[in-house]
């Protein structure tokens, strides 16, 4: 989550009345300029869904709204609502198109990269699952306090898993933990030949 930072709004006034909604201005049968009018327009109705917690909603206003001539904190608020909607690597990936706004300030540019890394770091949950259970797990060659199923916390980037069980054939691969996603290994696995 971006903690201690506001939602930035490009409209400056009071909401005014409805207009009919933009929802492809990338696709119009012609070519158009910017047209701030409706990207205020449609930056107020995306705080008000992401107020709402209609994130993928305030998504969509937010791009129309930046396509249609709005400044870089549409891309800002985007990235806010795609963390809310729990894509990190998303949100981390529209902070990446924001950065390369040529307006931005300094100290705005500073604080996605900030931003940034945060996202990239958030730990992921692994989950092992055997079949049958009851098998010991070595992450990065340190033994698990229990055995399958099991979950555990793991820090961004690369591991190496690895499950046995006697009588059974061993399994080892790496896996790697991005954005906080999570990470599953459901295994069957399989006899040992005697």
């Amino acid at each position: 989550m971006f903690a201690g930072v506001a939602l930035a709004s490009a409209c400056g006034g009071a909401v005014g009345p409805s207009h009919p909604r933009v929802e492809d201005p990338l696709h119009a049968a012609e070519p158009r300029g910017p047209n701030l009018d409706a990207a205020r327009e449609l930056d107020q109705q995306g705080v008000r869904a992401f107020r709402e917690a209609r994130y993928e909603d305030a998504i969509r206003d937010f791009r129309a709204a930046r396509d249609l001539g709005g400044p870089p904190s549409e891309l800002w608020n985007i990235a806010r609502s795609e963390e809310r909607v729990d894509d990190a690597e998303r949100a981390a990936q529209v902070l990446d198109e924001y950065v390369a706004a040529p307006d931005l300030t300094p100290a705005d540019r500073a604080e996605a990269e900030r931003e940034k890394k945060l996202l990239a770091a958030r730990p992921s949950i692994l989950t092992i699952t055997t079949t049958p259970p009851g098998a010991q797990v070595t992450l990065d060659g340190q033994r698990t306090a229990r055995m399958t199923p099991l979950s555990l916390e793991i820090a961004n980037g690369p591991h190496t898993v690895d499950v046995r069980l006697s009588g059974y054939v061993p399994w080892t691969q790496p896996v790697d933990a991005r954005f906080g996603r999570t990470v599953i290994v459901a295994l069957y696995l399989a006899r040992a030949d005697k």
